[in-house]
């Protein structure tokens, strides 16, 4: 009898054991749920930075913050200090609230494809041009743009306007520092071809004009039929 007075206990005992770690599972389990499961800390900017600032700036100014994200949103090296960004430079536009990589400062060696990014299968290459050519001078890294080439023969009525790439990504932008070099040196624009496309550009260039056209945020490029100097006039 007492034999079965033991049993009956320790039965009970182990059923509140396993009722408790249960109870405790399915309580963690919700409170994951309900926090979204494995938290990070990262630095964001309190306003939008463009490219070329200085962080040093932005530190003495008290314009960083962090955020408290789900770990599963944090991207590929994303700042968690602000130790990380002295002595740094954006070389793209940071928007306020926004994650800040490594690879989005100048100087990183950790974006694919060195320092400005250049995609893999593609080859980084410079135009020296006007502002007017450029639209202005307002374009800005991680832009994207299309890219013109003019020909103009005048022994010949075969002038023609095509569209040597229809989308291109804009890798970096170096702006004269003067108005007097921006007359005589235009603006150094970094763009990510393909080669068979860097070949286009580079024909264009000896031989013709380019013209780079903007391209609206989001806004996929297109190729055009060519345009010779006849149907100008239709």
């Amino acid at each position: 009898m007492k034999a079965k007075g033991m049993v009956g206990v320790t039965a009970f005992v182990l059923a509140a054991v396993a009722a408790l770690a249960m109870f405790l599972f399915l309580h963690g389990v919700q409170h994951s749920a309900s926090n979204g499961g494995e938290q990070a800390t990262v630095v964001v900017a309190k306003k939008d930075l463009p490219a070329g600032t200085s962080m040093d700036a932005v530190i003495s100014q008290g314009d960083l913050t962090t955020a408290t994200i789900p770990a599963k949103d944090e991207v590929s090296g994303a700042v968690t200090s602000a130790e990380q960004l002295k002595g740094r430079v954006t070389s793209t536009p940071i928007l306020a609230g926004e994650q800040i990589p490594v690879a989005r400062l100048q100087g990183s060696t950790s974006l694919p494809g060195g320092t400005i990014g250049i995609p893999a299968g593609y080859e980084g290459m410079t135009l020296q041009l006007e502002q007017q050519r450029l639209v202005g001078g307002t374009l800005h890294p991680s832009d994207h743009v299309a890219i013109y080439g003019s020909f103009d023969q005048p022994t010949s009525p075969a002038a023609v306007t095509v569209t040597l790439v229809p989308d291109v990504k804009v890798l970096k932008v170096a702006k004269p520092s003067t108005v007097d070099q921006a007359s005589s040196q235009g603006t150094l624009l970094t763009l990510a071809l393909r080669p068979q496309d860097a070949e286009k550009v580079v024909f264009a260039q000896e031989h013709g004009t380019i013209w780079i056209a903007l391209l609206a945020p989001g806004q996929p490029g297109q190729s055009r039929p060519p345009l010779f100097a006849g149907g100008v006039l239709k």
